[in-house]
């Protein structure tokens, strides 16, 4: 099992309250003995999250502290402990050592596991407390009330359990859009992106200055978004990418905006990152059922190509063991930066038959949508591709014959797998039209040429019923002239719903020239689930298949 490794603070302590609901206090049942309920209402799971995050504020790792406010002890309240009389004892033992869990009791870790606690009516409650330093982990125990002559009177196996940590959709309501500000001689400038984001998003828009983060502009590839709760605990995690080695680049952005009370933040695996650490490769569909399977939190997926052009095998397995968003693969081998954001997103639409569609880059619609243009129309921007006409487009058949190859061998397979994978249905699947170029600088391997009109950032609001969807330029117009000008525009606006909104923003510069879109350069930060608890009976119900 890979530990986290958390930035600016190790994995803090968690202390599961006892019971089926988290509650510390044994229900008064007439007639019935308290501590035989107390020790009924422990049969099954008892369930919490890691606390990973920073209660105090002080930037310190808190793991181990016995004065450590978040421990909460087992609810062997004093109605049940008074019922332990005429010899009666509580016993509680262990399974095998599981890393990352700790028990506590009465303030100190508990180093041997391998004898019961035994306790009877002589002893004080026990302020018995457990902590998590991961996801989805569980310690097996064992609670038994005795006669005074060994007889068993109640005796429930009960497993300490950490909640899944579950990975955020387009879905969920938007709280925050993050996104670095940068204008600097040299690089050009990003601003009119942000002000555009900011008069729709307004305060809801983090835009730190980009020379905070030494010049580092891809804040999708730095961080993913996800939560786990519990009953009684919630938290909110940052899983923050290998890309960039200590105190480098954005390496210290979601501590610097977000670690704290209820906020933690955690990386698994270490060492020389690939592109695919990079998190526009790991991204997660809206809820699913495939094939008589629910996946109420949606489907992880991530690309791979070639041995180097992996995600990182710590994260991988992390991810596989949470289990409920059942991660699966796409190919990427195909691209240059080889990240899934630049063929594929998805959108909410209330008129689909699960709530929403995913959009696919699709290059057969994007020499269609040329070959329809005048061949004089003049394209001054693409000019930074080596064409200033639709007509140079047209006649460039080495362009034509790659990417109808990208087509047929890269893009045709992916969707295949989406189908499959996701249970998609025809009219769930909207292909968009897109063209990529052949880059040298990648071995041939592909770069978007038209701007991934997919690569979007969507901003949900909290009503749930608009989303924002934060558009990059194609620019595939005279100068001067409006979006509403531009065929690009007008094909892929054609393609959304009306709870779509969009602005279409000026990323050509810093972004797409730099090998990425809109998604890349922002991030979302959005509300943990309604059905959060479900995904504690989920994980026990995958476990049993």
């Amino acid at each position: 099992m890979p530990s986290p490794i958390v930035r600016s603070a190790a994995a803090g302590l968690l202390a599961l309250l006892a019971g089926a609901c988290g509650s510390a206090t044994t229900p008064e049942v007439p007639g019935v003995d308290p501590m035989v309920t107390a020790v009924t209402a422990l049969d099954g799971a008892v369930w919490g999250v890691p606390n990973l995050d920073d209660d105090d504020e002080d930037g310190a790792v808190d793991l181990g502290r016995p004065d450590d406010a978040d421990r909460a002890t087992f609810g062997w309240d004093e109605a049940a402990w008074a019922s332990l009389t005429g010899g009666r004892t509580l016993e509680v033992a262990f399974g095998e050592p599981v890393e990352g869990v700790t028990f506590w009791l009465d303030g100190a870790p508990l180093d041997d596991l391998s004898e019961p606690l035994v306790f009877d009516a002589d002893d004080d409650p026990a302020a018995l407390s457990v902590e998590f330093a991961d996801f989805a982990l569980s310690a097996p125990m064992t609670v038994t009330v005795r006669e005074a002559d060994g007889a068993v009177v109640v005796r429930r196996p009960v497993a300490a359990r950490s909640a899944p940590l579950v990975l955020h959709h387009h879905l969920q309501a938007a709280l925050e859009l993050a996104a670095v500000e940068l204008s600097a001689a040299g690089w050009g400038s990003n601003e009119p992106m942000l002000d555009d984001m900011e008069a729709v998003v307004g305060d809801a828009l983090l835009s730190p200055s980009a020379r905070d983060y030494r010049y580092d502009v891809w804040v999708q590839d730095e961080m993913e978004f996800g939560s786990a709760s519990a009953p009684g605990h919630d938290l909110t995690v940052f899983v923050d990418s290998i890309r960039t080695g200590s105190d480098r680049n954005l390496d210290a952005f979601a501590e610097d905006h977000y670690f704290g009370p209820d906020v933690a933040v955690a990386t698994w695996g270490e060492g020389r990152a690939s592109s695919q650490d990079s998190f526009g490769n790991l991204e997660v569909s809206p809820p699913v059922s495939v094939d008589g399977v629910d996946y109420p939190f949606g489907r992880i997926y991530y690309g791979a190509g070639s041995e180097r052009q992996q995600v990182t095998a710590d994260l991988r397995d992390f991810l596989d063991r949470q289990a409920v968003q059942a991660p699966f693969t796409l190919d990427i081998g195909w691209l240059c930066v080889g990240h899934v954001d630049e063929f594929v997103t998805t959108l909410p639409d209330a008129t689909a038959p699960r709530g929403f569609r995913v959009y696919v880059t699709e290059t057969a619609l994007g020499l269609e949508l040329i070959d329809g243009l005048s061949a004089s129309a003049s394209i001054p921007q693409y000019r930074d591709h080596g064409y200033r006409t639709v007509g140079d487009l047209q006649s460039d058949t080495s362009m034509r014959a790659y990417n109808e190859e990208l087509q047929l061998d890269g893009i045709e397979p992916n969707i295949e797998a989406l189908v499959a994978e996701l249970g998609l249905s025809d009219e769930e699947l909207v292909r968009v039209p897109g063209l990529f170029e052949r880059s040298l600088d990648c071995g041939g391997a592909a770069l978007a040429l038209i701007p991934a009109t997919v690569n979007l950032a969507a901003f949900t609001g909290p009503d749930g019923e608009t989303t924002h969807a934060f558009l990059p330029d194609p620019f595939f117009r005279e100068a001067g002239a409006s979006p509403s000008e531009d065929p690009v525009v007008k094909a892929f606006d054609a393609l959304l719903p009306p709870e779509v909104e969009r602005h279409w923003v000026d990323d050509w510069d810093i972004y797409h020239m730099g090998w990425g879109e809109v998604h890349c350069g922002t991030n979302v930060m959005r509300d943990p689930p309604d059905n959060a608890l479900d995904a504690l009976d989920l994980l026990v119900d995958l476990e049993r298949l």
